[in-house]
């Protein structure tokens, strides 16, 4: 089959060039906004440049590494929007490398190119939504986890060890981005024991070092919280998120999520979804090898990911991404080997289809504001999720930015920390979003806290949003709006000290009194 695959003179080259070249199209994607996740990230990330602690200053549910990922970004960036979504970049760059590696060994070296010209494009032509997301930075280390694992059996001696000991360690280094990615590692290891089948002592001592590697990235995750002091909070920070996650382990909930989260991956996986799915067609009468079996272990535990967090978000379906792209770059390796007849052309075109599918997904939308066509601000409306709109967030931003210097407080009633971020401006009180103090689940302590923190230090500026009704998040069906009408404390703190001062789209904004 190599010989059909067109590139079998200089692969690594060939990977660089196809990698390359879906980069070099996916730069539009810098000029993307941010939504909520990002500025979630990205506002605890700033915290830690400035010397707060995660969960204490900062509260947050998930685990710290994306944090730490986001502030080593603008460290070496800046604080800007498009120095976190430059993060995208060497995601795919180095998913991609691994992916090559993966599906060399276990498919042949055409396998492993389309592997990473598929993830590329599959990965970039997702929303500004799911771009710079937890779930698709942590992709890094769990490809390279998975190409870890392959190389046990290539090695000798002891560095079959330390290979075992570098994929333990990457699966540990994935449960810090959240803790469901704790099932990628077990898929993997589950994975290497059914294709390598070791001998009972060789497979204790790897298993070992699989077990060591990871343990010890676990803890050196413990370390800096537990010198920080910050181990409590963090240990009931992981309490409660489990409580949030299960506000959808119900059928109507569940069913109503997975229904229109299926048919919107369908919507950007389709092909994708199809050449996997024509996989075994293309493998009949040839034998799998056992390490495939690892590559449908890994597609299971992505699914189990997603489906353990009762959301169906469009981001939570990326770990399933790498394990679909070796699936497809398979199948498409071999009907290129069987229709092509040795053709180098029906490979350019098929390269040159998926590449035009990488650009139908991201130019469209981003040429007009590249071509100076359009402003900022009537770019950033066409990105829009729910209530959520781009512009609104821009329009507020600016208009803080006249009237506060940056550095001052904000506060914020809602969930639309994009604009601490963008604005410069500090979070009045460590509840970055509205969540934790409307839950039932959480602890109600937490609500006086919040509000005595506020009437010692008034911000200049107090926003409230409206319409974001989010049931699965907060477990009310009513927006931030009417919800603080539930919230006496800080109602009566807001109309004491604050007059309304403005509307910005769902914002209300409100200024303090002189």
């Amino acid at each position: 089959m190599e010989r059909f695959s067109g590139w079998s003179r200089s692969p690594r080259m060939a990977v660089l060039l196809l990698l390359g070249l879906a980069l070099l199209l996916a730069l539009p994607t810098l000029t993307y906004p941010l939504g909520r996740d990002q500025g979630e990230f990205a506002t605890i990330a700033r915290g830690l440049l400035m010397g707060r602690v995660p969960y204490i200053d900062m509260w947050n549910p998930k685990p710290p590494a994306i944090f730490v990922v986001y502030a080593a970004a603008m460290a070496l960036l800046g604080q800007t929007a498009p120095a976190l979504r430059v993060l995208d970049f060497p995601v795919v760059l180095f998913s991609g490398l691994a992916l090559y590696g993966i599906g060399r060994r276990i498919g042949g070296r055409a396998a492993g190119l389309w592997a990473a010209l598929l993830l590329a494009v599959f990965y970039f032509t997702e929303t500004f939504w799911t771009l710079t997301q937890n779930d698709g930075v942590v992709l890094v280390p769990m490809t390279a986890a998975a190409y870890a694992v392959l190389r046990i059996d290539d090695a000798t001696g002891v560095r079959r060890g330390l290979w075992a000991l570098a994929a333990g360690a990457l699966c540990g280094l994935s449960v810090w981005f959240k803790y469901p990615f704790a099932l990628f590692g077990a898929a993997l290891a589950f994975g290497w024991l059914l294709a390598a089948r070791p001998v009972l002592r060789d497979g204790l001592r790897l298993g070992g070092a699989f077990i060591v590697g990871g343990a010890a990235l676990l803890l050196a995750g413990v370390l800096p919280l537990l010198l920080a002091g910050a181990l409590p909070e963090f240990i009931r920070s992981a309490q409660v998120t489990s409580q949030y996650t299960a506000l959808t382990f119900n059928l109507a909930d569940f069913a109503a999520l997975m229904s229109s989260a299926i048919g919107y991956r369908w919507n950007q996986w389709g092909l994708l979804g199809v050449l996997a799915l024509a996989w075994p067609l293309f493998r009949r009468g040839v034998a799998w090898g056992a390490t495939w079996r690892l590559v449908l272990l890994w597609l299971l535990a992505g699914m189990l990911i997603m489906l353990s967090q009762a959301k169906g978000y469009d981001y939570h379906w990326l770990p399933m991404l790498p394990p679909l792209a070796l699936l497809a770059g398979d199948t498409l390796a071999r009907l290129i080997g069987r229709i092509g007849q040795g053709r180098r052309w029906v490979v350019i075109a098929v390269a040159l289809g998926l590449y035009a599918v990488l650009i139908a997904g991201i130019w469209p939308q981003t040429w007009d504001y590249l071509s100076e066509q359009e402003d900022a601000q009537t770019y950033a409306g066409r990105f829009v999720a729910g209530e959520f709109r781009a512009d609104e967030s821009l329009q507020v931003v600016d208009y803080l930015q006249a009237r506060v210097v940056r550095g001052d407080s904000l506060y914020i009633w809602g969930f639309r920390p994009e604009v601490y971020y963008l604005s410069g401006l500090l979070p009045a009180t460590r509840f970055i979003f509205q969540f934790p103090l409307v839950g039932s689940w959480y602890p109600p302590e937490w609500r006086e806290e919040n509000a005595d923190i506020l009437w010692a230090a008034l911000p200049p500026y107090v926003l409230v949003l409206q319409l974001d009704y989010m049931p699965w998040v907060t477990g009310s069906h009513e927006d931030s709006n009417t919800l603080l009408q539930q919230y006496a404390d800080l109602n009566d703190w807001l109309v004491y000290n604050y007059e309304r001062d403005t509307q910005i789209g769902n914002f209300f904004v409100w200024r303090r009194k002189s």
